[in-house]
């Protein structure tokens, strides 16, 4: 992501009019940013130069930065069934089973569990997360920076992610860093996988190139 580019993300992100979290997709506050999957290391670094710009007193924005792989790999490290981690199981299991193993990862990347439930699935874990952090509805928490998705293909898609934490995005806008491009009204991941049901998040892209 050249300079000027990010330059134009952070303008847009500064701007008061954006910054209010009841302008613009109000029942989908969800915006995309597509680059190339070869810069990701560049990406991702350069988030968190976006993350300080966005702190300093011009703006004093606290954003919350997630990268979905790393908090997937949090979770399962932390979560323990029958003595032993969810990590450690899959562990297990891969010497096992490989195949079953994968199938485990997923369902367990995917998980969304009744809110009576004993066990929280991950899912629940990110939206407790984001309802915890955005629900105080403090003016310098409005931005969800998102990314990761890169990573934790093919356990758990971005659009997957949107349709089971749509009830979480209140109050602030979800901005996700998106490994691949938009072509014909449908975004694919590398450019190669296409991802459903996120026809209704705005193309960053298209925003600040105007």
């Amino acid at each position: 992501m050249p300079n000027n580019i990010n330059d134009k993300i952070f303008s847009l992100l500064s701007e008061e009019e954006f910054k209010d979290p009841d302008t613009g997709l109000l029942f989908f506050p969800v915006y995309i940013y597509t680059y190339n999957p070869e810069k990701e290391f560049q990406i991702r670094e350069e988030i968190k130069e976006l993350d300080r710009k966005l702190q300093r007193p011009s703006n004093n924005l606290n954003c919350l930065v997630l990268n979905i792989y790393n908090e997937f790999i949090d979770y399962l490290k932390h979560n323990i069934f029958m003595g032993s981690s969810l990590l450690e199981q899959i562990f297990e299991l891969e010497e096992i089973d490989e195949e079953n193993a994968l199938d485990f990862i997923a369902e367990k990347a995917q998980e969304k569990n009744d809110n009576d439930a004993v066990e929280k699935g991950f899912i629940n874990h990110i939206g407790e997360k984001l309802k915890a952090y955005f629900d105080e509805k403090s003016p310098d928490r409005v931005y969800l920076l998102l990314y990761g998705f890169g990573s934790i293909f093919p356990y758990l898609r971005l659009s997957e992610f949107l349709k089971k934490t749509e009830e979480y995005v209140r109050n602030y806008k979800l901005i996700a860093f998106y490994p691949g491009e938009l072509k014909n009204d449908h975004y694919s991941l590398f450019g190669i996988f296409g991802d459903e049901n996120v026809y209704r998040a705005n193309h960053l892209n298209q925003l600040i190139s105007q």
